[in-house]
Order: structure tokens, then C-alpha cells, then sequence
């Protein structure tokens, strides 16, 4: 035997055991041929040996679904409505009644203050030109019946005479001459005390703020990117951070800014709480706006697999997997809109072992309640 002969002899021994060997390898792969079992009363079960999934399935449900933008920030109170009280004249704190927070009554007493020593003194200076003029007109209506002076001198006399009674009357009203009690003209917060007990306050100083029990807001920031998807009355839905398992309070955007806050960047947006007595001022809020809602068809999120850049899940049909290809709609954190004309709402669709399933492949569903 030639070298050519072996070389050739060679190369169809290895092309034969090649396609032997694909040959095993494509027969081991197909599912075996049914099995057939004999039953009871003549009757004949086939067994498939094919590989069987077990799975979990949910009905597809129709309702509605809200596509909402999370927001955080704080609740305030409206400026409007807040009730400033403070005294016209320096005054000494005496007693401070009440803390930041408390709710009042109408009536319900508030501060107890006193005029300084200066407030005194004015005071005193008032009275005591008052009572220099008295003094003075008197002795020129003496004079004028003793014809030495005549009427027109009484007419200075008697404008700074007036003037020193309306003065003196004026501090009267505004309680200088002596201790004077502060009460709350209405229900409200107490928001701010800006004074403390023993204090000399000038004129004019805020020395508390009472406001509206039911007047207050929740400002909300909001990315600018987002900023067109707002409108006014839209619904949000508002929670305490702190207490996250708390039930959620029904609000509507009330005011939305138009500029961007310089230290964070955010658009604010003021939101309108219905149930305002179940939220505390400065507490911080997670807020989610719903910025789209709409009726349609929903899949639980687990039961959407993704496939070849789309989209896809499996139903279960006459004891096998249905693969259907779908389009996603608005999402929330548990339910994702299906859009598909293959697909109605009952149909079982599979949320646990879809990973493994191919279409056509033989199914054992389990309902998951």
C-alpha cells in the first residue's frame, strides 16, 4: 500500500467516525418515543418522556393603572395665614404661656408682658405735658377775664392740649401703663415665639405667630426635567418618610413655580392636603404625583421577560407554553400595562419558571393565589 493509499485511508476513517459521532449525539437529544403502559380496565396511558415545567400562573387583570413621579419635601404653612403678634411700644417678656407647636383656643392666653423702663417714662412724660397744658390753658382763661390776654392767645393752648390728650390716650389704648395679657384671637398652631421671659423687646418685634390649623401645604421639589409633565389639580399621594407604612393622604397640586431653587436645584411645587390635621409642620413627606392614569390590561412585573430588545411572556394553552410577544405601557412597582391583541384579561400567565420555558414546551401550572 502506497503512502497515498494510507493517507487516504486515514481521512475516511476519521469522516466516518465524525459523522457517527453527530449521528449519537442528534439521536440522544430528541425525546424518547412515548411509553405505552397498560391500564386498568383495557384502557392504554401514553407516557411522553419529554422534560416537563412546573409553573406558576396569574390571570391577567383590567383596571386602572397610574403612572406616577416621586417628589420629596416638607410641610409648611401658607404665609397668608399667618397671624403676627407684637406690641407697639418696647416691653419686658414676662411670661411666655405657650411652646412652638401647641394648638390653641380662641381666647386662650398667650404672653404676659409689661412696659420698660423707658415705655414707663414716655408714659409719665405724657401725662405730666398733659397736665402742664391743663395747668396752662386754665390760668390764660383767668387772664382773658381780666381782659390781659385775649381769646386768639387760647387757641395754641388749646391745640397742644389737644394733642397731649390723644397722645396720652394712645398709650393707654396700647396697654403702657401697666402689665398686659396676649391672647389668641383664634384656633390655630403656635408656628414661632420670638421672644423668651425676662427679655426687653423693642417696638414692633414678632413676638409670636400663630396660624390656621387647616391651612398648610406640602412643598414638594421637583426635577426641572419633569417640570412639563405637571399640571395644576393633579392628584398626589402623601406620606410621612418616618412612617412609611402609614395610610397615604390625598392632596392636588395647588401652585407649581416657575424657577429653579439655587441650593437644590428643584422646581417647587406646592400641594394641598385633604386631610391636613394628620400631618405635622416641618415633617418631611415623600410625595408621588400622578402624572398619567388610565384603564388597561396588566401583568404582574415578574411575569414580563425581555426578548430580543422587546418584550415577551408565556400563557399556559392545553397544558403547554404559549410565548407572546407584547408591548409595555405605563409601569408601576409591581404591575406593568400589556399591549397586545393575542391577549385578554384572564388569560393564565406564567410568573414563576418562565425563565426555563420555551414555546410549545409541556407545562404542570400551579394557580399562585
Amino acid at each position: 500500500m502506497t503512502q497515498r493509499i494510507r493517507v487516504k485511508v486515514a481521512i475516511g476513517i476519521a469522516i466516518t467516525v465524525a459523522i457517527v459521532s453527530l449521528s449519537l449525539y442528534w439521536w440522544r437529544r430528541q425525546p424518547g418515543p412515548p411509553t405505552v403502559v397498560s391500564g386498568g380496565a383495557g384502557q392504554v396511558i401514553v407516557e411522553d418522556s419529554s422534560p416537563v415545567a412546573k409553573v406558576k400562573t396569574v390571570p391577567l387583570s383590567y383596571g386602572r393603572i397610574n403612572e406616577t413621579l416621586t417628589a420629596y419635601g416638607i410641610v409648611e404653612l401658607l404665609p397668608s395665614t399667618i397671624e403676627i403678634y407684637n406690641v407697639t411700644f418696647e416691653c419686658i417678656i414676662t411670661r411666655v404661656l405657650v411652646t412652638a407647636g401647641q394648638v390653641v383656643n380662641p381666647g386662650e392666653l398667650l404672653l404676659i408682658i409689661k412696659p420698660s423702663p423707658d415705655t414707663q417714662l414716655i408714659f409719665k412724660q405724657a401725662q405730666d405735658e398733659l397736665e402742664s397744658v391743663r395747668l396752662e390753658e386754665a390760668l390764660l382763661s383767668d387772664r382773658i377775664k381780666l381782659q390781659l390776654s385775649t381769646k386768639q392767645d387760647m387757641v395754641p393752648v388749646q391745640l397742644r392740649s389737644r394733642l397731649a390728650e390723644k397722645k396720652l390716650n394712645s398709650l393707654k389704648e396700647r396697654g403702657v401703663e401697666s402689665m398686659k395679657e396676649i391672647r389668641a384671637d383664634s384656633a390655630g398652631i403656635v408656628y414661632f415665639i420670638g421672644a423668651q421671659p425676662g427679655q426687653t423687646v423693642p417696638a414692633g418685634t414678632n413676638l409670636l405667630q400663630l396660624a390656621n390649623e387647616d391651612q398648610i401645604i406640602v412643598r414638594l421639589g421637583v426635577e426641572s426635567d419633569d417640570f412639563n409633565r405637571l399640571e395644576k389639580s393633579q392628584s398626589v399621594k402623601l406620606k410621612p418618610i418616618l412612617a412609611p407604612d402609614s395610610k397615604s393622604i390625598e392632596g392636588t397640586i395647588q401652585t407649581i413655580t416657575r424657577r429653579v431653587d439655587p441650593i437644590t436645584r428643584l422646581v417647587s411645587v406646592m400641594v394641598k392636603p385633604m386631610s391636613e390635621g394628620k400631618l405635622l409642620l416641618n415633617d418631611y413627606i415623600e410625595g408621588k404625583i400622578i402624572v398619567s392614569s388610565r384603564n388597561a390590561l396588566l401583568a404582574p412585573r415578574e411575569a414580563i421577560l425581555p426578548d430580543s430588545g422587546g418584550h415577551s411572556l408565556f400563557t399556559v394553552m392545553g397544558g403547554h407554553a404559549v410565548r407572546h410577544l407584547v408591548q409595555i405601557g405605563l409601569e408601576t412597582s409591581g404591575k406593568m400595562e400589556i399591549i397586545s391583541k393575542e391577549l385578554k384579561e384572564g388569560d393564565p400567565v406564567v410568573v414563576l419558571g418562565n425563565y426555563e420555558l420555551s414555546d410549545g414546551m409541556p407545562v404542570v401550572e400551579e394557580r399562585k393565589q
